[in-house]
């Protein structure tokens, strides 16, 4: 399943594409059950195993991913070379504050071509419980930011965008199964969760295996395609231990730790992101 010429050409127009039915049900289903098992197995690991780079811990994270038809949707837009280079959880609790103000992910470290991101509605996503909002045409190009603490991203801070055009703000609202997907550029959000509901989700990047990041040298799975540029290092798919897969995540991220969730390095800074203490 690719996209339509106008999906294409929404993308290329707006920086997004939503309401693609990807998942079943049953598949997003199997994909909480399996979340909360782990969440309930491992309780001190969950906060760490599922932020950055999720997608070197989990093989059933590995394997929503790389579900075809959502390959074929984002080779539509990005080509058939294809690196996976991040994935990560955003869930919000019922009654949750959890907000993410206006941000563009590559604000600190641009990359070129552009990641797509593509968001996994596991629960139905509302205005209510704070689905994904993004301001339509603003990937052209990087907005002034600051950089701030974000209460619930430990281990980093993250770029808030100074002036937003809220006016030109949409909200993708989704159902269970289906995804958004948007340039790394482009300015997006979302709301606490002010409904009495589960907001759940996986976030998983996209970038192109010709793109260069304008700092440090980031890493990726080969996931379509081939890589004949080297720009990126190459991970592996994980494994069925978990155990070995931790091993395997700090291992790459205190390789290549500059990438466009960790920002760049300061002058003499060592490797910190969100890791088993």
């Amino acid at each position: 399943m690719g996209l339509t010429p106008g999906q294409i050409e929404q993308f290329r127009a707006q920086g997004f594409v939503s309401g693609i039915p990807v998942f079943t049900p049953a598949e997003c289903e199997a994909f909480r059950q399996a979340a909360d098992d782990f969440g309930t197995a491992h309780p001190a690991d969950r906060p760490w195993a599922f932020d950055i780079k999720c997608n070197l811990l989990f093989d059933w994270v590995y394997a929503n991913a790389t579900h075809p038809g959502l390959l074929d949707a984002v080779a539509a837009l990005l080509g058939e070379d294809l690196l996976l280079t991040n994935s990560v959880f955003r869930i919000k609790e019922p009654g949750s504050d959890v907000r993410y103000g206006w941000h563009q992910d590559s604000a600190r470290i641009v990359v070129a071509p552009a990641p797509a991101i593509v968001y996994v509605a596991i629960s139905e996503a509302t205005t209510a419980n704070g689905c994904l909002a993004v301001v339509s045409g603003t990937h052209d190009r990087v907005r002034p930011f600051d950089l701030v603490e974000n209460p619930g991203q430990p281990h980093r801070k993250v770029a808030r965008v100074r002036e937003v055009e809220t006016d030109r703000a949409v909200h993708l609202p989704l159902s269970p199964g289906q995804v958004a997907i948007f340039s790394a550029n482009l300015v997006h959000g979302s709301a606490p969760n002010r409904s009495g509901g589960r907001r759940f989700a996986i976030l998983h990047d996209y970038t192109p295996a010709s793109a260069r990041q304008s700092t440090g040298v980031g890493s990726g799975q080969v996931v379509r395609g081939r890589d004949s540029w080297g720009h990126f290092g190459h991970e592996p798919a994980p494994t069925a231990s978990f155990e070995e897969n931790a091993r395997t995540r700090r291992a790459i991220l205190n390789a290549y730790p500059e990438n466009i969730l960790m920002g760049a390095l300061g002058p003499g800074a060592r490797p910190d992101f969100p890791d088993r203490a």
